[in-house]
């Protein structure tokens, strides 16, 4: 069992692969030490919070890539076969 604070666990640049081995191997621990203590004893409690943590801001970045995918212009001629399509249909009524 390591229960430690790293030195680094606050920041929020945090590539997202190195996010989910966190979040991963915190989770396991948490599994580890609440098998062995009460789920109110400190450090399950810690140690699901810090989880907690993690988990909300790979939240964060999942939506803010979502929000900059969307706002990317689409470039001219790329619409989608379905938009012409559908434009196509509305043309011959």
């Amino acid at each position: 069992m390591k229960f430690y604070r790293s030195s680094h666990e606050d920041r929020s640049d945090y590539r997202e692969d190195e996010l989910f081995l966190t979040i991963e191997s915190l989770r396991s621990e948490l599994l580890e030490v609440a098998q062995e203590r009460s789920l109110s004893d400190h450090m399950v409690v810690e140690l699901s919070q810090r989880l907690d943590g993690y988990i909300v801001m790979a939240q964060n970045k999942m939506m803010e890539s979502l929000k900059s995918r969307q706002k990317e212009p689409v470039p001219y001629g790329a619409i989608s076969k379905k938009k012409r399509v559908r434009s196509k249909s509305a043309l011959q009524q």
